[in-house]
């Protein structure tokens, strides 16, 4: 046997993972450089074997399957969650950065490309969006809060969350009724936002009593220094979705 021959022998392992028989090149075993797997094969410690010679590692052969497959460039996303987030524990153990889901596995693709070629994310997350003729977005929610300075608090309540600044916007002329063209209404916008002050004083009066009119952001009505009369404003604020929602699965973000 050439030289060549035997060291690619020497290069595929046979593994026994908790009774079940596999083999993989050391160099996919290897392939995230900080694994608990490339630590295992590197060469620099001793590996367990069974009877048979094979490499033995003591945890689920059935899920480390998953692993092997996602090492040599396959990815499988198991369809029940129990199974999902078994995967995740097994991943986690060797230090491997398995998807929890097809998102997850697009998105650790994507940052592992623009860390090898020095592209910036953002560019590179563009022009996949171009290819398939997607708009990125990010979604967002609209939020419409109310203050009357009428009672003894001026604090604003939120009184409606709207998926689009049209639904928010009929909430806002249904709450107006007839008003929302009166003279006593004074239509202010920012980026996005927008708010509607209803008094009976004018736009420069109303300058003179509100603190930082003129320096309205478009977030939330701000504090202002209010007079005794009745002033009422509904504010229509766009904000980002935080968290996770409802019934969507957890994703834990990993780095290679």
């Amino acid at each position: 046997m050439e030289d060549g021959d035997s060291k690619e022998v020497e290069d595929i392992l046979r593994l026994n993972v908790g009774g079940c028989m596999y083999s993989a090149r050391r160099k996919s075993l290897c392939r995230f450089k900080e694994s608990m797997l490339a630590s295992m094969f590197s060469g620099r410690f001793p590996l367990k074997m069974d009877d048979s010679g094979a490499c033995l590692i003591d945890r689920d052969g059935n899920l480390f399957k998953y692993l092997l497959d996602y090492l040599h460039g396959d990815v499988q996303i198991p369809e029940d969650e129990e199974t999902r987030i078994a995967l995740q524990e097994e991943a986690d153990y060797f230090g491997i950065p398995y998807p929890y889901s097809l998102a997850d596995h697009l998105a650790n693709e994507m940052e592992t490309y623009c860390l090898r070629s020095s592209t910036e994310l953002k560019k590179a997350l563009m022009g996949f969006c171009d290819s398939y003729g997607l708009t990125c977005i990010k979604p967002t929610v609209w939020v419409l809060h109310y203050l009357s300075t009428s009672g003894a608090s001026c604090e604003s309540i939120i009184i409606g969350v709207f998926a689009t600044k049209a639904d928010g916007m009929a909430a806002i002329e249904k709450q107006l009724e007839g008003r929302i063209r009166s003279k006593n209404i004074y239509k202010r916008e920012a980026g996005n936002n927008v708010q509607y002050i209803w008094s009976y004083y004018s736009v420069a009066e109303l300058k003179k009593m509100m603190d930082a009119f003129e320096a309205w952001e478009g977030k939330g009505v701000s504090y202002w220094r209010v007079p005794q009369e009745l002033i009422e404003c509904w504010t229509l604020e766009e904000r980002p979705v935080k968290g996770s929602l409802q019934n969507m699965s957890p994703v834990q973000k990993r780095y290679v």
